[in-house]
């Protein structure tokens, strides 16, 4: 980490695993003054090191039991760049990921939905028929060990 002492290093470390915790609970784990750790806090967001405060989400609750992997060949158009394809994939529904990517595929979409029909509608319906793609090969997870 660029710029950051061991005690941001400790901060940063400790809320990608309990991001929700307050400055005081953070502080009390950590053994720092709470006042310490507020402004710490406030200068790494200020400083972009960290970009949002978010929540992590239980999909199998909401419905959300299939999650592939979906590479993307892109094809260039007169329409279409690489770069404003994955924006819009980027914006269908379900889509929580998209990377411009090197080696034989040039978009990755992390893509969730209800089951393997809602994907399939997604992928065939939405993304195949998106200016720019070539062909598609999508990777169903079985588990994940590490989000």
């Amino acid at each position: 980490m660029k710029d950051l002492d061991e005690i941001d290093e400790q901060i940063v470390h400790y809320l990608t695993d309990n991001g929700r915790d307050r400055v005081t609970d953070i502080a009390d784990e950590l053994k720092l003054n709470r006042v310490t750790v507020a402004q710490r806090l406030e200068r790494l967001v200020k400083s972009g090191v960290i970009r949002k405060f978010t929540v992590e989400l239980n999909f199998e609750s909401l419905g959300l039991d299939v999650l592939a992997f979906v590479f993307i060949s892109f094809k260039r158009t007169d329409s279409t760049t690489q770069e404003e394809l994955a924006q819009i994939i980027s914006k269908l529904d379900g889509v929580e990921e998209v990377h411009i990517i090197a080696g034989e595929f040039d978009i990755m979409a992390k893509v969730r939905a209800k089951n393997l029909r809602e994907l399939g509608e997604k992928v065939v319906n939405k993304i195949r028929g998106y200016s720019g793609v070539e062909n598609t090969f999508s990777h169903l997870v079985f588990k994940t060990v590490k989000e």
